[in-house]
């Protein structure tokens, strides 16, 4: 006797849920493995994007530190091609566009340099303009306190402060002043309050003297009371057709008194020690990499000594 078996519905049923399962989960990991591929393909591009332009921003820089070096005319000021406000040295570099801004610095007082030599009392020459930047910025008791947060030693200024917080010597960055309480970014980077916060007047990027050629009119203002902010912006433009050489080049410009040329001859220089690079990279419509680069210039070469990107 034969025994035939049949399949139920209910096992064809379950039998094709349980293919249509599987395929489904084949096509759930065939697009998830896609994706994945995708993602990675993109990201090793835009890894190899990030290495290749850092490596153009790196000839670039070089190239821009040669031309530097060899700017021996006496002044730095962006009436100069080199420097100028709209002047951009453009290449082509490996099918990528590499566009170079070159900026004078030293426009500003040197907050590193304010002390003489014992790095604990302040330079006669700035001794105005400090205490001007602290009540411009609405904090004038601050002038001391800040002085003893950055002097080297350890004894407290009359009417200042010697805290906890005091760092005791030279600001690696303009941000470190945010250590004092008194101090946020409203009053650093300004507000509407306050025109011009401290970045405004101060860099850590100067030796001793501000580079007269690159000054803005608030820290022109700002180094004496002789000169006024109008009498600063009538001196910014005129530079820009007769940049500045030495002090007596500086006298020959209308309504700068010569008792303050005088005062300030140890604080004024005409050349910048300091230079920044920005630097953009970019490789076809898409893909762009910007770079910011701090120079210092001394002895014909100039070294890096920040690099942002």
């Amino acid at each position: 006797m034969k025994i035939r078996c049949r399949r139920s519905s209910k096992n064809k049923g379950f039998i094709l849920i349980s293919v249509m399962i599987s395929v489904t989960l084949l096509l759930t990991a065939a697009t998830a493995f896609s994706w994945y591929a995708r993602a990675e393909m993109k990201r090793a591009e835009a890894v190899s994007f990030i290495a290749r332009s850092r490596s153009i921003a790196e000839i670039a820089c070089k190239y821009a530190s040669k031309k530097i070096a060899e700017d021996n005319n006496g002044y730095d000021s962006r009436s100069e091609p080199l420097y100028a406000y709209n002047g951009v040295l453009r290449s082509d570099i490996d099918g990528f566009v590499v566009e170079v801004a070159i900026e004078p610095l030293d426009d500003m007082i040197p907050i590193n340099g304010i002390l003489l030599p014992d790095k604990v009392t302040i330079r006669s020459e700035y001794s105005e303009a400090w205490d001007r930047i602290w009540e411009n910025v609405g904090l004038p008791w601050l002038s001391a306190i800040v002085l003893d947060f950055i002097d080297a030693d350890s004894s407290q200024k009359l009417e200042g402060s010697e805290r906890s917080t005091s760092i005791n010597r030279e600001l690696s960055d303009i941000a470190e002043l945010k250590l004092i309480d008194e101090i946020n970014d409203g009053v650093l980077w300004g507000t509407k309050d306050i025109p011009v916060g401290l970045a405004g007047y101060l860099t850590v990027y100067g030796k001793e003297k501000v580079n007269i050629n690159t000054a803005s009119p608030q820290v022109i203002a700002i180094m004496d009371e002789k000169i006024d902010i109008a009498q600063a912006r009538n001196f910014t433009a005129l530079r820009m057709m007769y940049p500045i050489r030495s002090l007596d080049d500086l006298k020959k410009i209308p309504n700068i008194p010569v008792e303050v040329i005088t005062k300030l001859s140890n604080v004024i220089a005409f050349e910048s020690s300091y230079f920044r690079l920005n630097i953009k990279v970019s490789y076809g419509d898409e893909k762009e990499r910007n770079f910011r680069i701090i120079l210092e210039r001394g002895n014909d070469t100039c070294s890096v000594v920040r690099w942002e990107e």
